[in-house]
């Protein structure tokens, strides 16, 4: 299935209910966006690379556990600062739009059936805007409720884009 047509299928609301999640399950959406002062090409070499997350302010390590370097089913760990872990998978890396998507495979978050998407595109001038948005369902049981889990992923996706930013214009 080619990127665009995943990009479709998460921007339409459409969901492929996965895990034994009841179909009441609420389906929730985040999307965060900034505007960069850098080039596409360049946001895109900053974030691309699916082993290294290194300009998230909350990832201590990336290590790439399964499959190759940016392509389809590789499988990447994120070791957290505060020590928690993070596995998820590339279902698509498409260098030539500046696009990925992939999902959660485990995490301590509030949240499952995790699909996520980063994407660069061009801004204003010569900047780009990163949009990193992702679909997703609070895990049953969760301590807390959808609108505290959609503000958990908003929180995370804004701190690392704030950094990304802050990163690759000190580079100018």
């Amino acid at each position: 299935m080619k990127f665009r047509a995943l990009w479709q299928f998460t921007a339409l609301g459409l969901g492929v209910l996965a895990h034994g999640v009841a179909a009441s399950a609420s389906l929730l959406d985040v999307r965060e966006s900034i505007a960069v002062g850098v080039a596409p090409e360049t946001a895109w070499k900053a974030v691309k690379n699916f082993d290294n997350m290194a300009w998230h302010p909350a990832v201590a390590a990336t290590q790439l556990t399964a499959g190759r370097h940016n392509e389809s089913q590789a499988v990447r760990l994120l070791t957290l600062k505060d020590g928690a872990k993070m596995t998820e998978q590339l279902r698509e890396q498409d260098d030539a739009h500046m696009a990925q998507h992939y999902v959660m495979l485990d995490s301590p978050l509030p949240v499952t059936d995790y699909e996520a998407s980063l994407a660069v595109v061009p801004g204003e001038g010569s900047g780009s805007v990163v949009t990193w948005q992702a679909r997703f369902r609070r895990k049953e049981g969760a301590a807390m409720d959808d609108e505290a889990a959609r503000k958990t992923i908003s929180g995370i996706f804004a701190a690392g884009l704030g950094n990304l930013k802050q990163l690759l214009e000190a580079q100018r």
